[in-house]
């Protein structure tokens, strides 16, 4: 678990997050009632981001990437619709032209959008490898059309002009679903996110972002402000935490496990005294005697953890129903385990039995 836990946090999410500031707009539907009104605010705000000193790219984004986007049917034309029962779905989010630069998303085959994908124009899309693998494939995707059922407003076929590089849907889960970014122009949205790319920290790029939105509507607030590093580290929602724990209970075991072979084995080694005595008196060797109680220590430990291998062999099919997006495979995990708890074993051992194996054979004898 701890080791499915820290290669989901230290993930490749397909994206840049450093360098990368956001907020949130969400904008008043008494003053901005339509999608030409969004637009405008959108086209009026863009220009001002991209004259802050040091801002490479400036985006806006309905869905910040890897936090979750909408989902909603789609169909694909030439492609026959699945059984009954079953449904083809693709995430969505509407972004500018600039998203792909300031996320960092590499373009793969065709185009991304430019300044002349709006309203007038043919309605385009771009999708991820993951659509094109799952829904087409592998083959071809530029060219051919697609229709996704969003809900708010009638369907309609749109061209796949492009292909970009995959990212993870969530930054807490390893799985990558179909993916169809649309032209922000072409499907406008009153809630949406601005994305800032600079050479400089994230945090220092506030003010001016607070400056540039007021110059265009000083009475629309900035929600959530804050570098995406942030975002990803808010959405852990204490998994960091829950890892220092599990590793402390870990620990815990182990220690739990070294103590109780260690004092079991010095128990038997007391019991035993007299028997080692004469053991060394009839001319046995005190690395003999030593050897001995490390052999009875690592047989008992091989016999606990081959009962406790039985039982963690069915674990992370367990733990992968429990914990969703978190791979708990890996068989080196059992190896190194088993090793580790075996040189416990033995170090464990080792301290009774160079006591036994220092026993003064006439003191045992007089005892006796």
């Amino acid at each position: 678990m701890i080791r499915g836990l820290y290669a989901l946090e230290h993930q490749r999410l397909g994206f840049r997050e450093d360098h990368l500031l956001t907020a949130g707009l969400v904008l008043d539907k008494a003053r901005y009632p339509n999608a030409a009104k969004q637009l405008l605010f959108v086209h009026e705000l863009l220009p001002k981001l991209k004259e802050i000193a040091g801002v490479k790219d400036a985006a806006v984004t309905v869905d910040l990437p890897a936090t979750g986007a909408g989902s909603a049917p789609v169909q694909i034309q030439g492609v026959a619709e699945p059984p009954t029962g079953q449904q083809r779905t693709a995430e969505h989010v509407a972004v500018t032209p600039e998203f792909f630069a300031a996320a960092g998303i590499p373009a793969l085959r065709g185009r991304t959008f430019t300044e002349q994908d709006d309203g007038n124009s043919p309605r385009v899309v771009v999708v991820n490898q993951e659509f094109v693998r799952r829904y087409l494939g592998g083959g071809d995707a530029v060219g051919r059309r697609v229709k996704l059922d969003t809900g708010d407003g009638p369907a309609v076929w749109e061209t796949i002009a492009g292909v970009v590089a995959d990212v993870k849907s969530y930054s807490e889960q390893s799985q990558v679903n179909p993916l169809v970014y649309e032209a922000f122009a072409q499907r406008p949205a009153a809630g949406f996110s601005v994305m800032l790319r600079g050479q400089a920290a994230p945090d220092s790029m506030i003010p001016v972002l607070r400056q540039a939105v007021a110059a265009v509507d000083p009475e629309l607030p900035l929600l959530n402000v804050m570098s995406m590093k942030a975002v990803i580290a808010m959405q852990r929602n204490g998994d960091p935490a829950f890892m220092e724990i599990m590793s402390s209970f870990a620990v815990l075991a182990l220690a739990l496990a070294a103590i109780g072979i260690y004092g079991l084995i010095a128990y038997a080694v007391r019991q035993r005294t007299n028997e080692f005595g004469i053991r060394l008196a009839l001319g046995a060797k005190g690395s003999d005697i030593s050897w001995m109680i490390v052999w009875q220590g690592l047989k008992i430990a091989v016999i606990g953890s081959g009962i406790g291998l039985a039982l963690a062999i069915p674990l992370p099919r367990l733990f992968g129903s429990m914990f969703e997006g978190i791979h708990f495979g890996g068989p080196v995990v059992y190896p190194v385990v088993l090793a580790t708890l075996l040189l416990v074993a033995v170090l464990a051992a080792w301290i009774p039995a160079r006591r036994a194996s220092q026993v003064d054979p006439m003191a045992a004898l007089r005892n006796d």
